[in-house]
């Protein structure tokens, strides 16, 4: 193995040169630490200091450089402290060859003085350190050269330097332990190429991953084992170790778990529990190892007196009112912090921000308990000075200071601190928000610093597929949801199917001019295929709505929309009768459109974490739609319902949303509600399972032909949903953005209208599934649809890809037993 190492700095004092050189010779010399070979050094050139005297003293006419290859004069120029022009002094000389030293580029370092005229040339004469040509690995089986190159920093053409060469061979040795590589051996090797280039080898015995056959507890007499086993992460292997890598021992990872083991014992009582020094047995082939982890409980403890001293604001009772614990309790510390943070937390709500609340545990041996007394030490009110804000290339200061809850000159409080990191990180417009304070010029001062990682708000998208629901697709879409760093949305968007065209441009504005108004447009021209019929619409809508408070918002909408039906090569002898005839003028006027102008208002309550990837909170909304004839529209209706949305972290990485969505809509006109603004159910989008706009009630019509036919069905939708979406989200791919769910639904729609409710009523060959008939409450529990299934969720470069698959609990003649659907868009 050839290992290149640095010569120790000064050895080039041992040096004989020529006497020609004696000058520069002692200036090397004496340059050197005072070791015995220094000095030694020196002591042979005694005799020729008289030469080196002379020059010392004299101007420098010049500096220069021998044996530089790689490295630039310049580079070396700006290090010394001698200067052309400026007499040699030879402490300065010193001085510089520490310098060049230090530098680490360098074998050897020394110092020529030669005379010319009435000045000195000084010459440096270098010996270059070899660069790094190639670094190679060799031995590496299991783990790729990829996930290697990212733990090590060495890199072509830098200088070789043995230490950082060390430094990296335990950076793969520690990456094998981490991966459970316990017994992997890394060595290296320096290999000359040339005189100044050599190629580093790390060369790996990566032995086989050491399996852990048994976790023993050993000690442990109230805890049992496998309470212990299932809080550790370490397991044993089993029979799938080979494909999980279950039972692979991990060193960090087995650390982290003596820790847990501890902290077990000290959230239960055991306030002395020990865990010892864990005894670790390979087996005889080394590919087993044996754990046994030594345990000391002792006895466990209970609360006893509570007190409060120090600082006391307000009446001491009032405290035992934040605390969680009580006395006779069996001590926990994990609750003890938990109530020191609320003690904490109501000082700094009253702007002590520097208060200290220190628990004086008084342990009682004889009856086994801890009495508490939490020393309070509140120091001075605090006011925030400046507030910092950093990381924010795009977003302007307004939009993330307008959410906060603080302000400069405020009394400082901790809750409104907190309170502030949360909206703003429900911007959505950040990966990462950390919120930190520091000391401002005075102590009764704090400087708060908001640092923030942006995320792309973005988007351009052009592109084409295919859908189960909607066959092609061909979309493109320019959004941006924080325009020119705004907080304002601004989208463009086209899409075109073999069941709909849409043409939309979409305006919000959150805070507008800067005030707690709400400002939001749309222009919009839809088709939509409904396969009985199509709806054509074009219109716009204008938004106002004020905040009126952080979670609520309510918005008042006004919407004017012309409507086309058309039927398509159908017609409408189609819609001739039923069993018992219902005229066909009266289902034609169910297919009718006319000019749509409604006023809407809403009411929002929004606490999600993040507006844009919610996994914690609440979304409720209410509205109520009036079209009339006042405002000059054609159809005539009245429309409200609601919306209520809950996310919930449940353990680990998974998700529960839940939704739930009502909606009702009548008329006062004789000809009752259209299709247009029925409730059309069923898919991807509502209830999933079932084919789309399948649910609901049918009437029963003549086909076209010769007469005595078997009646078809068509959907009539509903006047009233009613629609429950429930589902578990858990990352698969999270580095890609590919999560996987499962789900519940359930859900229909239902007729009001007794207008479509003759003949159907009576008759017993239509399910009440579908039954146009409704009576309550027997119709909403018989008629409810439910599904379960899965499905994998995308979010790709061309916007969120939804692969589900649903299977009806309640499968009715003619419906598929499992419904494959995928399509673009968020569904929560």
């Amino acid at each position: 193995m050839d290992h290149r190492s640095s010569p120790r700095p000064g050895a080039f004092c041992a040096h004989r040169l020529p006497a020609a050189l004696a000058a520069a010779t002692i200036l090397a010399a004496l340059a050197c630490p005072r070791t015995a070979h220094a000095q030694a050094a020196a002591a042979d050139f005694r005799s020729e200091l008289s030469p080196a005297s002379s020059l010392v003293g004299k101007p420098i006419a010049r500096i220069q450089f021998s044996g530089t290859r790689k490295v630039e004069d310049a580079a070396l120029r700006v290090n010394l402290v001698s200067k052309k022009g400026a007499p040699l002094a030879l402490d300065k000389i010193r001085s510089d060859i520490r310098a060049l030293w230090k530098m680490g580029l360098f074998d050897d370092v020394r110092v020529l003085a030669e005379a010319e005229g009435d000045g000195v040339v000084i010459t440096f004469v270098v010996t270059e350190k070899p660069s790094i040509r190639k670094v190679y690995i060799s031995g590496n089986d299991d783990l790729s050269l990829e996930d290697i190159n990212k733990v090590i920093d060495l890199r072509r053409d830098s200088i070789l330097d043995v230490a950082k060469v060390k430094a990296n061979r335990e950076k793969i040795h520690d990456l094998y332990v981490e991966e459970g590589f316990y017994l992997a051996d890394v060595k290296y090797e320096v290999r000359p190429v040339n005189e100044s280039e050599v190629d580093v080898w790390f060369i790996i015995d990566e032995s086989s991953k050491v399996e852990i056959r048994e976790i023993s507890f050993i000690g442990n007499r109230k805890v049992s084992d496998e309470t212990l086993r299932s809080i550790t992460t370490t397991k044993e292997g089993g029979y799938f170790s080979f494909i999980s890598d279950s039972g692979v021992f991990k060193q960090d990872k087995f650390e982290r778990d003596l820790l847990l083991i501890l902290s077990y014992y000290y959230d239960h009582g055991f306030i002395r529990a020990k865990v010892g020094t864990p005894k670790i047995r390979l087996s005889g082939d080394k590919r087993y190892m044996y754990l046994s982890i030594p345990i000391d409980e002792g006895p466990v403890f209970r609360i006893g007196k509570i007190d409060f001293q120090g600082d006391i604001i307000g009446k001491k009772s009032d405290y035992y009112s934040l605390l969680t614990i009580k006395p006779g309790d069996i001590f926990n510390r994990s609750q003890v912090s938990r109530d020191i943070k609320a003690v904490n937390d109501l000082y700094k709500n009253l702007g002590y921000a520097y208060v200290n609340v220190t628990p004086l545990n008084q342990i009682n041996v004889e009856d086994l308990t801890v009495d508490l007394s939490f020393k309070i030490e509140k120091g001075e009110k605090v006011y925030f000075e400046r507030i910092n804000i950093r990381g924010n290339t795009s977003t302007r200061d307004k939009v993330i200071r307008r959410e906060m809850q603080i302000a400069e000159g405020q009394l400082y409080s901790q809750t409104a601190l907190e309170e502030s990191r949360e909206r703003i990180m429900a911007l959505g417009f950040f990966t990462e928000v950390n919120v930190s304070t520091t000391r401002g010029s005075e102590d009764q001062f704090i400087i708060v610093n908001v640092e923030v990682a942006e995320r792309p708000t973005g988007t351009f998208q052009i592109g084409a597929g295919f859908s189960s629901v909607e066959n092609f697709i061909a979309q493109a879409q320019i959004s941006e949801n924080n325009l020119f760093g705004r907080g304002q949305t601004l989208s463009v968007q086209l899409q075109i199917s073999s069941l709909r065209q849409l043409y939309m441009l979409q305006f919000v504005e959150p805070y507008f001019l800067d005030t707690k108004w709400n400002f939001a447009f749309n222009l919009y021209n839809t088709s939509q295929g409904f396969g009985t019929f199509a709806r054509n619409a074009t219109g716009g809508s204008l938004t106002w709505g004020r905040r009126l408070s952080y979670e609520i918002r309510a918005f008042l909408t006004y919407k004017l929309e012309t409507v086309d039906v058309s039927t398509g090569g159908i017609g409408l002898a189609r819609f001739g009768s039923v069993r018992e005839p219902v005229e066909a003028e009266s289902v034609a006027n169910l297919y009718r459109g006319g000019i749509t102008s409604s006023v809407s208002g809403s009411v929002v309550y929004d606490s999600r974490n993040n507006r844009l990837f919610p996994s914690k909170g609440w979304y409720h909304s209410l509205f109520l739609e009036v079209a009339e004839s006042a405002f000059g529209s054609e159809n005539v209706f009245v429309r409200y319902g609601g919306s209520f949305r809950h996310y919930r972290p449940l353990f680990g990485p998974f998700v529960l949303k839940l939704r739930a969505m009502f909606g009702v809509v009548t008329s006062r006109d004789p000809l009752g509600v259209p299709i247009t603004e029925r409730y059309l159910i069923g898919g991807i989008n509502s209830v999933r399972g079932f084919a789309p706009r399948t649910l609901g009630p049918r009437l029963r019509v003549s086909q076209p032909g010769d007469v005595g036919q078997p009646l078809a069905q068509i959907p009539l939708g509903g006047n009233l949903q009613l629609v429950w979406n429930s589902e578990i989200e858990f990352p698969l791919f999270k580095q890609i953005g590919i999560s996987g769910i499962v789900f519940y639904d359930m859900g229909n729609a239902y007729n009001l209208e007794d207008r479509y409710c003759s003949g159907s009523a009576k008759s017993n060959d239509i399910s009440s599934k579908f039954d146009p008939c409704f009576r309550f409450p027997s119709s909403v529990i018989d008629g409810l649809r439910k599904s379960v299934g899965f499905g994998v969720r995308w979010f790709s470069p061309i916007g969120p890809l939804r692969f589900e698959w649903g299977i009806p609990l309640d499968r009715q003649p003619g419906e598929d037993s499992l419904v494959f659907e995928f399509t673009i868009g968020n569904f929560f």
